[in-house]
């Protein structure tokens, strides 16, 4: 289902990504290949997940960092492509923010991980490691809606994690993009205002907006061919009046 992608297939894959901005970098900065990171993908229940870890987030002074009783933040951003288009349009955005705090008390950690507007998931780890596991894995990671997507094409995930974000100005884009109306349902294109800076990102290393950064791309993966059907929708509710609870006559 997966094959392997070549190096310079990489590097055209992020340059045509990057075409929208290139404006804005030197030729050498649109040029610099990132790593490839073994990635899984699936399909499941109509989306597209991915699972990759991102755990070299946290170096050795950055594991100690997390015993001192400061909130460790952590912001990874995942963009879907199509590995066979040639304008390079992005496809999707997907976030995911968390926040490490340890309790010197409990001597546990507490990590707090929001995917996209999704719900809150608090857990306690008894580790750093643990701890930093579930700060940095994306485990069946949701990146969109296989009805946007082609049966049997072939894509890849450009992904990049930041340690501590110090640009209020990127999170308060973060946020705002997060909560555009029809999120998630309209074509992102490399023209986007705030998806087009995203994006560059990825291959720029001017950027420096953490205290430490991780970035690289995926393996080309192949979606199955015919995709298969995604869940059926919940029977509708019967409701009667003002729609209040449906109301039946009692036998005499």
């Amino acid at each position: 289902m997966r094959a392997p992608m070549t190096r310079s297939r990489t590097a055209l894959v992020v340059a045509l990504a990057l075409a929208g901005t290139a404006a804005m970098r030197t030729p050498a900065q649109a040029e610099e290949p990132l790593p490839q990171r073994t990635t899984g993908a699936v399909v499941k229940n109509g989306q597209l997940l991915i699972s990759v870890g991102l755990q070299d987030l946290f170096g050795q002074a950055e594991r100690q960092h997390l015993t001192s009783g400061f909130s460790t933040r952590i912001l990874i951003r995942v963009v879907l492509q199509d590995a066979m288009s040639e304008d390079g349009e992005p496809l999707a955005l997907a976030v995911q923010r968390a926040e490490i705090v340890y309790d010197i008390w409990d001597e546990k950690f507490s990590v707090r991980v929001t995917r996209g507007l999704g719900a809150e998931l608090r857990a306690l780890a008894a580790t750093a490691d643990e701890a930093i596991w579930r700060a940095t894995a994306l485990w069946q990671f949701p990146i969109a809606d296989t009805s946007r997507l082609r049966a049997g094409g072939r894509y890849v995930v450009l992904v990049r994690g930041d340690l501590n974000p110090i640009s209020e100005d990127l999170m308060a884009d973060v946020r705002r993009w997060l909560v555009q109306p029809a999120r998630g349902q309209r074509r992102l294109g490399a023209g986007d205002s705030f998806f087009g800076s995203f994006v560059s990102i990825f291959v720029n290393p001017h950027i420096e907006d953490s205290e430490r950064q991780v970035r690289f791309v995926s393996q080309s993966f192949a979606l199955p061919a015919p995709l298969p059907p995604p869940p059926p929708m919940p029977p509708a509710r019967a409701t009667g009046g003002a729609g209040g609870p449906a109301k039946t006559k009692a036998k005499p």
